[in-house]
């Protein structure tokens, strides 16, 4: 394997949590400039659990990550590179996620049907459309806070708001009220 292959959990964790942060920000302010933002928020923060998990599986290896390797380059001594892995590869799917990270790492996702139901709900505002919902906003709160902070905690000792503060330095106030408002208990971890 390519020595570059190693930053792939680095640079996955980073997107993943930047992601993650600013899907909440989404969620947290209103629509009324973006009429899709609330369901666009369920999709980022989705997306940002499927990397977040592929980059602690990476960190244990970065092909656990892949469904599918590239076939081997036929010149002697050739190593497996990115650019393969980028156009050939396949990498797990979100249904497949829980198990590989179990497998992985041993960590056994708590609310894996809450995981699941996010991810169904993902995949109908993908490829069907966004069901009128008003709780759009507090189903991916709920789902960042009881789903993936606690995950996100377990693996590397970091905090969801860290990544909030990227988008909007004054957004954890507006997040705090919007966690008290859809009765989603969260205590500040640092």
């Amino acid at each position: 394997m390519h020595p570059d292959a190693k930053k792939i959990a680095d640079h996955m964790k980073d997107f993943g949590l930047c992601l993650l942060g600013k899907a909440i920000v989404d969620v947290t302010f209103s629509e009324m400039m973006n009429p899709y933002g609330h369901a666009m928020g369920v999709t980022s923060c989705a997306h940002a659990a499927e990397i977040i998990i592929k980059a602690r599986i990476a960190q244990e290896h970065p092909l656990l990550i892949f469904s599918k390797l590239p076939k081997p380059d036929p010149i002697p001594g050739s190593l497996l590179g990115l650019n393969e892995l980028l156009t050939e590869g396949r990498t797990l799917t979100y249904n497949e996620l829980p198990d590989a990270l179990w497998a992985a790492t041993g960590y056994r996702i708590p609310l894996l049907k809450q995981f699941n139901d996010f991810g169904r709900l993902r995949n109908t505002i993908v490829h069907v459309g966004s069901p009128d919902d008003k709780t759009l906003s507090e189903k991916t709160l709920r789902f960042a806070f009881k789903v993936l902070e606690p995950m996100i905690y377990h693996f590397w000792k970091s905090d969801i708001l860290e990544y909030i503060g990227e988008y909007d330095p004054d957004a954890d106030e507006y997040v705090f009220e919007a966690l008290k408002d859809c009765k989603i208990r969260f205590k500040k971890r640092k």
